[in-house]
């Protein structure tokens, strides 16, 4: 297991705003914190049966006891943007679940 100790992760919080004619929401984020994390687990899948081939990276992600990380919210980390898709309260910190999609090439 590659653990990487005080990786930067800056927790973006997403935000609706309708417009004028109450039509459309307008996703707005706004940065909610900057943490350092630790990452304690990444699998890659592929979806094969669409072309380009799309590859789901997911990662399991500890932060600190009082980091205020919501379902929903998107990180960046390491340069990539992610979904928050679970958060679970450990007791000294706090386990994340980030999710992702990534194109790839064909393979020949």
């Amino acid at each position: 297991m590659n653990h990487r100790f005080k990786t930067p992760l800056i927790v973006y919080r997403i935000s609706a705003k309708k417009d004028a004619d109450d039509l459309f929401s307008d996703r707005k984020p706004s940065k909610t914190a900057e943490l350092k994390c630790f990452v304690i687990k990444t699998e890659t899948s592929e979806k094969t049966d669409e072309k380009p081939i799309l590859f789901l990276i997911k990662k399991q992600v500890g932060v600190a006891k009082h980091a205020n990380v919501q379902l929903g919210d998107e990180v960046s980390l390491l340069g990539r943007r992610y979904l928050v898709i679970d958060v679970i309260p450990r007791r000294y910190w706090t386990e994340i679940q980030i999710t992702c999609e990534v194109k790839g090439s064909e393979r020949s």
